[in-house]
């Protein structure tokens, strides 16, 4: 049976405190930093509190306890800050894409049928349709759990769901998957109205952009995430691009901005993310920078980045 470490014990706002204190963190207003611990709570701050922390000398792949010299409570708290507004801005672009999305795929499986959606011959043999469709129909379930309107209407009125209709209750995960089931030929129109080469990359794109989703809808730290799924650059000639990291976050906003000029070209967006990068903890020590994001490249000299 394998060792496991004891639980550890519960400890007051105050010993957290202290704790951090001893451990080499500057606090310079006390109150505050209790307020912060008291309504964030001392467990989703670590997250943030490791960027600070010291690396082991004889294993540079673990942290020590310690905070780096020169670490202040108050550039943990404007990381922290600065991450929930990075998670509002990308929930934000995933809002426009995900409901852009939905017309799309709706639009090109209704010109086969109106419940196109439902039939496996309208999708590629090696998708694994039933599996989705189980998928689909627990959503319209919960919808209907929900007593929402539209879907009680519909079913009350009509022998299915059309696809315009029923794609209402996907969400990004329950999309991206349906739009990786579909035909080559049917993604790779869709891939070209984002001035993409073909589906497959789209598809690439869609499934980092639900991980972005899922971590910033569940509140998690997104900031220096490393990517679980990385999209495929392929097509995108800048030197920018070429410059990027698909291993980090910043380069799937710079997708994000690309749909984003299609699907809503007015939109400020783009500028609001500018603002918050200028918003960054400026941190005297360096324990945290913006490359540690996957920023290296200058985004206000970059054509992607000026919205013409």
């Amino acid at each position: 049976m394998v060792n496991k470490k004891p639980i550890k014990e519960w400890t007051s706002f105050s010993q957290q405190l202290e704790l951090l204190k001893k451990r080499g963190l500057i606090v310079e207003n006390e109150q505050k930093a209790l307020g912060y611990l008291k309504t964030i709570g001392y467990y989703r701050l670590s997250g943030y509190l490791y960027s600070f922390r010291q690396f082991d000398p004889n294993n540079t792949s673990n942290k020590l306890d310690n905070f780096i010299e020169g670490s202040h409570f108050e550039d943990v708290k404007n990381l922290y800050m600065f991450d929930k507004k990075l998670r509002q801005l990308a929930l934000d672009g995933l809002e426009r894409i995900e409901v852009a999305l939905r017309v799309n795929i709706s639009y090109s499986l209704g010109r086969y049928s109106p419940i196109a959606y439902l039939d496996s011959q309208y999708f590629d043999e090696n998708f694994n349709h039933s599996e989705w469709l189980t998928r689909h129909i627990d959503a319209i379930k919960n919808e209907q759990r929900k007593k929402n309107t539209f879907v009680n209407h519909h079913t009350r009125h009509y022998a299915a769901l059309p696809v315009w209709v029923s794609c209402e209750t996907w969400d990004f995960g329950t999309m991206s998957t349906l739009f990786k089931g579909m035909k080559e030929s049917d993604k790779d129109k869709i891939a070209k109205i984002y001035h993409l080469q073909s589906g497959s990359h789209l598809q690439s794109h869609l499934h980092a952009f639900n991980f972005i989703r899922n971590v910033s809808a569940h509140h998690s730290r997104l900031w220096n995430k490393a990517m679980v799924f990385k999209a495929s650059l392929k097509g995108l000639s800048d030197d920018e691009w070429q410059a990027l990291s698909v291993k980090k976050v910043f380069v799937y906003f710079c997708l994000m901005k690309r749909m984003l000029d299609v699907i809503c070209p007015n939109s400020k967006w783009g500028e609001r993310f500018l603002a918050l990068l200028d918003e960054f903890p400026k941190v005297g020590n360096n324990s945290v920078y913006l490359e540690q994001m996957g920023v290296n490249v200058d985004p206000d000299s970059w054509q992607l980045w000026q919205g013409d």
